[in-house]
C-alpha cells in the first residue's frame, strides 16, 4: 500500500512537469514576504497560517480562522528591503478576505534595475471547498489575488510604470487516494505589460503544481514538493521542504529550490513560534550565485472571534493539550492537573488529557488551590473567553463565580450559552467520529427513500441525526417524509373519528370514547374531538351513577379495588375499558406519573381476571410513560449539572435508571460523575484536613471513594491521616 501510494505521490509530479512552461523571476514578483513558505522552498503547500501566504498560493488563506493583522519584514542585505502589513478577514458562509500593501526600497547600486522602489497592493478572496452530504468535510479551497505594482524609475526624467495582476490558486485533499495527501495548484502573474522607460516588457507569468504529504501525526511531519515554470520558457524549476512540529509552540522548517533563475536557488529554512493569539517566524534564504541572501521575518496578531465553532473546537482542544502537556514536562503538576481537568470538563473524551491525568496520579501531591478572587474580575474575563470561542476558560471562570455567589444570574446564562456552544462541538466532534456509520446509514436510507420505503428511510435517517442533530440532508429528508406521514396520520385519524361518531349516535358511549382518545393522540390540535371525549366522559358518568344506585356492590368504586366475585364478564369487560380510557387521557394530557399508576393498576387487573385484551397496549403504554419520566428526570439532572450541584444530579441520574435501565446518555453522565464528584470530595478532605479538621476529613475521602473506588490519591489520603 505504501509503494502505491508513493507511486501516486510520483505520478502527480511527473504529470505536473508535462503540464506546464518554462520560470525566470524577476525582483518584483521573488520577494516573498512569508517566511513560512519562503523556509519551505516558497511551496505553494506550506498551508501558512501567515496573511502572506497568499504570495505562494492564493488559496493559501482558507485555513486562516480568525482575524488576523500581519506585519513582515523583508532583507537581502543591503541590496533590497521592503515591509509588508496585511490583514485577513475569515467568514463562516462565503469565505476569506484579505488585503496587503507592500512597498520595497532596491539600492542604487544594483545596476541591472532601472527602478529605486516598488509600491504593491492586493486584494484576495478564498472561497473554501466542503462535502456537505453525508458528513460536512473541509476539503481544500480556491482563490485568486487581485494585485497593482507601482514603480519609481531611477531617472526622474522617467515616468513612473504602473501595471496589473491576478493570481489563482487551488488546493484539494487527495483523501479518495489517501487522507494524508493534498494537492496545489497556482497560476500567477496574469496580467498587463509591464513598461519601463518606454519598453514593453510582458510579467513573469508562471505555473506551479504542488503535492503535500503528512508522514508523521505526532510530530506532524510534512513532506512537500513543487514544480514551478515560466509560461513562455522552458526550464524546469523545483523545490522541496520538511516540515515538523516537535513541540509546542515550535515549528521548523527546511528546504531547497532551484527555479532556473538567478535568484531563487539554494538551501532555505526557518522557524516559528506559533501561540494562541501571537506567531512570529523567521526564514532563511541562501542565494548560491551571489553573496546575497534573504531573510524574512513576520509577526501577526489574532483578534475577533473565531467565525467557524468546528474550527474554534479543534483550535482551542489542541491549543489547550500543548499548554497542558508543556506544563507536565516541566513538573508543574498542579497547574498541568489543572488544566487537563478543564479541559475533559468540556471534552470528557479526549484520550490524551486522560492518559496524562493517569500519569499525574502517580506524581501530584494534591494541595489545597486557592481560587478566590472577585465576582467582576472573573465575570469579564469570562465573557471575553466566551466572545472567542473559548469555551473551556469561559466555564473555568464562570464556574468559579459561581462558587462566590451561587445565584449569580449572570455566570448562569453564561454556563448555559457554555452548554450551548459544547453541544455544537460535540456534533462537529461526532461527525468525525462517526463518518463510517453516517455514511452507511446515508446510503441505505436512500435506497429506501427511492424505493417508496419511507418508515425504513426514517429509521435509518434518525441514527443520522442522533449523532449530527444538525446534518442538513438528514434533516431535509426526514421533513419531507414528516410530512407524508402527517397526511396519513390524518386521514387515519379522521376515519378513526368517524367510527367513534357512529358509536356515540348509537349510545355505544364507551366504545366511542376509545376511538375518540385514539384520534385525539394523532390529532392533539382537533378541538372537536375534544368535545365528543367531554361529552363521552359526561354521559359515561352518568350511566355510571345509574348502575351505582341499581347495584351498588356491582361495580367497585376504585379500578385498584378488589373485585367481588360475582362480577359478570360484560362488568369486568366494562370496567377495564373505564380504567383504560382513563389512563389515554391522562396520557394524551402528558400527566405520565398518573397515566403510568393507571396502567400498571390495569396490568394488575388483567392478570387478576385474565382479561388479556388490552396486554399489548399496556406494556406499550407503560414503556412510553417510563421513557418519558426518564428522560424529564434526564434533563433536570443536567440543569442541576450546569449548575455544579454534582451530588443533586447524581443521584437524579440514578432515579432515571430506575425508569429505563438501560439509559445509555443517563449512564455515561454517571460514569463522567463519578470521577468528578470524586475529585470534589478529595478536595473537601484535604481542606479539611489542612484546617485541623480530620474527622470531617475522613468522612469527605470516604464519600470520594464511594464514587471513584480506584482514586490512589484518596486512598493515600486516608491511609496517612488514619
Amino acid at each position: 500500500m505504501k509503494i502505491k501510494k508513493i507511486s501516486v505521490f510520483l505520478f502527480f509530479l511527473i504529470f505536473s512537469t508535462s503540464a506546464f512552461a518554462d520560470f525566470e523571476n524577476s525582483y518584483i514578483s521573488v520577494l516573498n514576504p512569508d517566511p513560512y513558505s519562503q523556509s519551505l522552498g516558497a511551496s505553494i503547500l506550506s498551508l501558512s497560517p501567515s496573511v502572506f501566504g497568499l504570495f505562494a498560493n492564493p488559496a493559501s488563506n482558507y485555513k486562516n480562522i480568525s482575524k488576523e493583522i500581519q506585519f513582515s519584514y523583508v532583507s537581502v542585505y543591503n541590496n533590497i528591503y521592503g515591509a509588508n502589513a496585511g490583514v485577513v478577514i475569515p467568514t463562516e458562509k462565503i469565505g476569506n478576505f484579505s488585503f496587503i500593501a507592500s512597498g520595497f526600497e532596491y539600492n542604487k547600486d544594483i545596476s541591472s534595475l532601472d527602478f529605486k522602489n516598488s509600491i504593491m497592493v492586493a486584494l484576495n478572496y478564498v472561497y473554501p471547498i466542503v462535502q456537505q452530504y453525508p458528513i460536512y468535510t473541509e476539503k481544500g479551497s480556491v482563490g485568486v489575488t487581485f494585485k497593482y505594482y507601482n514603480l519609481k524609475m531611477k531617472d526622474e526624467n522617467d515616468k513612473d510604470s504602473s501595471f496589473y495582476s491576478c493570481d489563482f490558486g487551488f488546493i484539494y485533499l487527495l483523501d479518495f487516494i489517501d487522507r494524508n495527501l493534498t494537492a496545489g495548484l497556482a497560476v500567477k502573474n496574469i496580467g498587463n505589460d509591464m513598461e519601463i522607460k518606454n519598453i514593453f516588457q510582458k510579467q513573469t507569468e508562471t505555473a506551479a503544481a504542488s503535492a503535500r504529504y503528512l508522514i508523521s501525526e505526532d510530530y506532524k511531519v510534512s513532506f512537500m514538493a513543487d514544480m514551478v515554470k515560466n509560461l513562455h520558457i522552458t526550464d524546469t524549476g523545483f523545490a522541496c521542504g520538511l516540515e515538523t512540529v516537535p513541540f509546542y509552540p515550535l515549528s521548523l522548517r527546511v528546504g531547497w529550490r532551484d527555479y532556473r533563475d538567478n535568484f531563487n536557488k539554494g538551501l532555505t529554512a526557518g522557524f516559528s513560534l506559533d501561540f494562541d493569539k501571537v506567531h512570529v517566524a523567521y526564514s532563511y534564504s541562501d542565494i548560491l550565485d551571489t553573496s546575497d541572501d534573504q531573510h524574512t521575518f513576520s509577526l501577526g496578531f489574532y483578534f475577533g472571534a473565531i467565525s467557524d465553532s468546528g474550527k474554534a473546537y479543534d483550535h482551542y482542544l489542541g491549543y489547550y493539550l500543548n499548554m497542558a502537556k508543556d506544563a507536565y514536562l516541566k513538573k508543574n503538576y498542579i497547574s498541568a492537573r489543572q488544566q487537563f481537568e478543564d479541559i475533559l470538563s468540556i471534552y470528557p473524551e479526549e484520550p490524551v488529557a486522560k492518559h496524562y491525568l493517569q500519569l499525574l496520579s502517580d506524581d501530584l501531591d494534591q494541595t489545597d488551590r486557592d481560587v478566590s478572587s472577585k465576582v467582576d474580575k472573573y465575570l469579564a474575563k469570562a465573557d471575553v473567553a466566551l466572545l472567542r470561542n473559548n469555551v473551556i476558560k469561559a466555564k473555568k471562570y464562570y464556574t468559579k463565580i459561581l462558587v462566590l455567589d451561587k445565584e449569580n444570574e449572570q455566570a448562569l446564562e453564561g454556563l448555559k450559552k457554555v452548554e450551548a456552544e459544547v453541544a455544537e462541538q460535540e456534533i462537529y466532534k461526532n461527525r468525525k467520529k462517526y463518518a463510517k456509520e453516517i455514511t452507511q446509514s446515508w446510503v441505505k436510507a436512500m435506497k429506501y427513500f427511492d424505493n417508496g420505503e419511507f418508515v425504513y428511510a426514517k429509521e435509518e435517517l434518525l441514527k443520522i441525526v442522533k449523532i449530527d442533530p444538525s446534518n442538513a440532508g438528514a434533516l431535509q429528508y426526514l421533513d419531507f417524509i414528516q410530512k407524508k406521514v402527517d397526511r396519513v396520520n390524518e386521514i387515519q385519524a379522521n376515519d378513526i373519528f368517524k367510527q367513534g361518531v357512529k358509536e356515540y349516535n348509537e349510545e355505544n358511549y364507551e366504545k366511542a370514547l376509545t376511538f375518540f382518545n385514539a384520534a385525539y393522540i394523532s390529532s392533539p390540535d382537533r378541538t372537536d374531538i375534544k368535545e365528543y371525549i367531554d361529552s363521552c366522559n359526561e354521559k359515561i358518568n352518568m350511566q355510571r351513577k345509574k348502575d351505582t344506585a341499581a347495584l351498588p356492590a356491582a361495580v367497585p368504586s376504585s379500578p385498584a379495588s378488589s373485585q367481588p366475585s360475582f362480577l359478570t364478564n360484560k362488568q369486568v369487560e366494562e370496567q377495564m375499558k373505564r380504567v383504560y380510557n382513563t389512563g389515554l387521557e391522562q396520557f394524551s394530557q402528558k400527566d405520565y406519573n398518573a397515566a403510568l399508576k393507571t396502567f400498571n393498576t390495569l396490568k394488575t387487573m388483567s392478570l387478576k381476571n385474565k382479561f388479556f385484551e388490552y396486554n399489548e397496549q399496556i406494556k406499550n403504554y407503560i414503556s412510553k410513560c417510563n421513557e418519558a419520566l426518564a428522560d424529564n428526570l434526564y434533563n433536570q439532572a443536567k440543569d442541576l449539572e450546569m449548575k455544579e450541584e454534582l451530588d443533586k444530579a447524581y443521584d437524579m441520574y440514578k432515579e432515571v435508571l430506575k425508569y429505563v435501565p438501560n439509559h445509555k446518555e443517563a449512564k455515561k453522565e454517571m460514569a463522567n460523575l463519578n470521577s468528578v464528584v470524586a475529585q470534589k470530595y478529595y478536595d473537601q478532605g484535604l481542606k479539611a484536613f489542612s484546617e485541623g479538621d480530620k474527622e470531617k476529613a475522613v468522612e469527605y475521602l470516604k464519600q470520594s471513594l464511594e464514587y471513584d473506588p480506584n482514586k490512589l490519591e484518596a486512598k493515600r489520603a486516608l491511609d496517612r491521616i488514619k
